[in-house]
């Protein structure tokens, strides 16, 4: 027996010897995980932000701007302003369904949520990314006020994340964490809090919400970006009505509550938008900043195009260097706050108005008047609005491309007379001039002239020749136009697009800079509390055109200012190019005369720059603009600013004229050389891309011989008495509509035979 027993015990102590191995080396790895651990959180623990619970009460860091010679021009925070609530303001709907959202175990955790960190573990594993957040209200709360860059997922970042939230569990209730959370939340559209986001998105207080508004705010932690009604209706709706399900199920309202909901429109978001293209900020300090429009701007850029969030903005102690020129700046505020620039208002509203100026060669936005009466947080008429142009919009997405694309150049000549275009499905298009009822057609006349004196009919028609898509495709592609599919019409060469003043202005500015297009911005730098550069604008500089078309239409709107609609903004010897622009009246308004916009664009060698006037909205058919075009108010506010912009500028008579450049006499009533018969009065010199001058002589002028006392009547050549006389050959013209004054004693008599050099070559 004892044999056998000592055979036996052999396999069971190496059983037991390999058992002790793995229980060994299983403490080993135990104990070597927690080290490692607790150094990783020893580490954490070292770098953790100073605890401060007044933080919670008042602003971190003022971030401050700095104009482009770096004197600070504003301070940027959010204390009391960020529109603060004490818990018995907010009500228990708001409390109880951000609660149910985003952290239904919040009244009986510490601060972290252990199954909610397993659970969010596991998926992570599963999908083998570190998408899934597992914060709790206390823990969002905890990033949000105390931690450098909240946006950051670094292992360091979440383990300060914890333990301050677990040193908020301490030293407040839950009921004075989730008034803090609540007030500190950013929910998009610079809406701090949900004080400010219930003035944002329905115009209210807290307190008057329904459940239907609640459960909107209470959706926007998520994604606060993609759940934007003002942007994005149709997934705002979808995340309200699964926050609606949540606040069913958690019994916070009941199954009629839920179903009244559910359809419930975004009023006070559409009317936004209507009346001002979108939302209007919530203001976040009450400090009478210097530059609010451009401030504005600045925020609005760090917001959308760098995804700073507005606690980084206001709280982060910034350093934020900007373009924005003091001079440039005030002169336009101060062109703004004068009455006497602007009509006087049909009633105690007042006639608005916007300007945007930019240095085109370095894409700097120099100055940004966003309204009168501006204050920060406002609607800004610079850069939100967007209006239609008028006909602002011809050099850009009409003669700019014509020219672009050959054939064409600035004497072409088409006829002013009626027109009308077949647009399918039985409809039709025949666009009229401002002033053809009461000066009449113009007749033949040359792009330069047309552009000068802003003729509807001529813009249609280059459009139409060059097509619609030419002109969209380079007005949106080469200079940058936010236009959209449906601007593909005729019309838009009258301007039915929607642009606004920044659009404008850095499309002209390309012009100005010989066809380079160069990114508009208004920030130069920013620097975090550190010292560290945070961000660097990417400016790209891209030729967009040939610099021959560039100088081609400087040139022609230099006659806009020199002799044409745009004369107001001559500024003495300087080279100035510009364009007026108004837009009509829709037909519900009947036969009122008026304008609802009017704009001046212009540049010089230096700046370009646009100024829109106009009511905000027409709500009983009486605001809009009486007898207020492009070249009066807003033409002056332009010269007055653009005055002061060049004052320390050395006086530039005429833009840079590139190679390939070339002149010639042209027969204006033809855009062809003249012939022997054309009058002197119809010869002048015109300039054109080379290969785009004309070639071929005019044939639009022929001699017949008519009777001395009746010089309508066309007489033989064997008639003695009979005298020679020009006339001119327009056979496609209606005979029933009246030539115009210059054209008129050249109308060929009706009963003319076909003139005999035409009867080859007609014209």
């Amino acid at each position: 027996m004892a044999k056998t027993s000592r055979k036996d015990s052999g396999p069971r102590r190496r059983k037991s010897s390999k058992l002790r191995v793995f229980l060994y080396s299983l403490l080993t790895m135990l104990i070597l995980a927690v080290a490692i651990g607790g150094i990783i959180v020893w580490k954490a623990a070292a770098q953790l932000p100073q605890w401060d619970p007044s933080v919670l009460d008042n602003m971190k860091q003022s971030s401050i701007i700095y104009d482009k010679d770096g004197n600070e021009i504003a301070q940027l925070h959010s204390t009391v302003n960020r529109l603060s609530l004490s818990s018995s303001q907010i009500p228990d709907i708001v409390k109880k369904t951000f609660v149910a959202v985003e952290d239904k175990r919040f009244y009986q955790e510490i601060g972290i949520d252990p199954i909610r960190i397993v659970g969010s573990l596991y998926q992570d594993l599963i999908s083998g990314s570190a998408k899934e957040g597992a914060s709790t209200i206390t823990q969002q709360l905890a990033r949000n006020a105390f931690i450098q860059d909240p946006t950051a997922k670094t292992l360091t970042r979440k383990i300060q994340e914890v333990l301050i939230a677990i040193q908020l569990e301490r030293h407040y209730t839950k009921d004075e964490i989730l008034t803090f959370y609540l007030n500190k939340i950013p929910l998009g559209e610079s809406s701090y809090g949900i004080e400010a986001a219930a003035k944002t998105y329905f115009g209210k207080d807290v307190s008057q919400l329904d459940p239907a508004q609640v459960a909107l705010l209470a959706g926007l932690p998520q994604a606060s970006s993609g759940y934007d009604p003002y942007f994005h209706p149709d997934a705002a709706k979808a995340r309200r009505n699964i926050v609606l399900g949540v606040m069913r199920n958690a019994g916070i309202i009941d199954n009629a509550q839920y179903n009244q909901s559910i359809n419930e429109p975004f009023t006070y978001v559409d009317t936004m938008i209507k009346t001002y293209g979108g939302p209007q900020k919530a203001v976040y300090a009450t400090a009478n900043y210097k530059y609010p429009s451009f401030v504005d701007y600045v925020v609005n850029e760090l917001e959308n195009q760098y995804n700073l969030t507005q606690d980084q903005i206001f709280n982060g102690g910034l350093k934020i260097y900007t373009t924005v020129d003091p001079k440039i700046q005030t002169a336009a505020e101060d062109a703004f706050n004068d009455p006497a620039n602007f009509p006087k208002s049909y009633d105690k509203t007042l006639v608005q108005g916007a300007m945007t100026m930019i240095e085109p060669s370095t894409g700097n936005i120099v100055a940004m008047v966003g309204g009168r009466d501006y204050q920060f947080g406002n609607f800004d008429r610079a850069w939100q609005a967007k209006r239609q142009p008028g006909s602002t919009i011809k050099p850009l997405a009409v003669y700019g491309p014509a020219l672009e694309k050959g054939g064409f150049y600035p004497g072409t000549v088409l006829d002013d007379m009626p027109v009308t275009f077949d647009l399918g499905a039985g409809q039709t298009y025949s666009p009229v001039d401002d002033d053809t009822y009461t000066s009449g057609w113009k007749g033949q006349i040359t792009m330069r002239y047309a552009l000068q004196e802003s003729v509807n009919v001529y813009a249609v028609k280059l459009l139409s020749l060059i097509g619609i898509d030419t002109g969209w495709q380079f007005a949106r592609n080469n200079l940058g136009l936010p236009l959209t599919d449906q601007d593909k019409v005729l019309s838009l060469a009258l301007g039915t697009c929607h642009v606004s003043t920044l659009d404008m202005a850095s499309a002209y500015g390309v012009y100005a800079n010989n066809g380079e297009r160069v990114t508009s911005h208004a920030i130069d730098k920013v620097i975090d509390s550190t010292g560290k550069t945070i961000i660097t604008p990417d400016i790209t500089r891209q030729r967009v055109m040939k610099e021959t078309t560039a100088y081609l239409i400087s040139d022609m709107l230099s006659s806009v200012v020199t002799s044409g609609t745009g004369y107001a903004a001559k500024m003495g010897d300087w080279a100035v190019a510009g364009k007026t622009g108004t837009t009509s009246l829709p037909l519900s308004y009947g036969n009122k005369n008026g304008n609802p916009d009017a704009w001046f664009a212009g540049y010089t060698p230096y700046y370009a720059g646009v100024v829109w006037m106009g009511y905000d909205s027409d709500p009983d058919g009486q605001h809009y603009l009486r007898q207020v075009y492009g070249g009066s108010y807003p033409a002056q506010i332009w010269n007055k600013v653009m005055t002061v912009a060049l004052q320390d500028k050395t006086v530039q008579t005429q833009f840079t004229r590139p190679a390939g450049i070339v002149s010639g006499k042209i027969d204006t009533k033809s855009g062809y050389l003249p012939s022997t018969l054309t009058p002197s009065q119809f010869i002048q010199t015109e300039i054109a891309a080379q290969g785009n001058f004309p070639t071929q002589v005019s044939t639009i002028w022929v001699q017949e011989y008519v009777d001395p006392k009746n010089t309508r009547v066309i007489v033989p050549a064997s008639d003695p008495n009979k005298v020679s006389r020009v006339f001119l050959y327009l056979p496609d013209r209606d005979p029933a509509i009246t030539w115009p004054s210059n054209e008129a004693p050249y109308r060929l008599p009706s009963n003319a035979p076909l003139p005999k050099q035409l009867q080859e070559a007609p014209y």
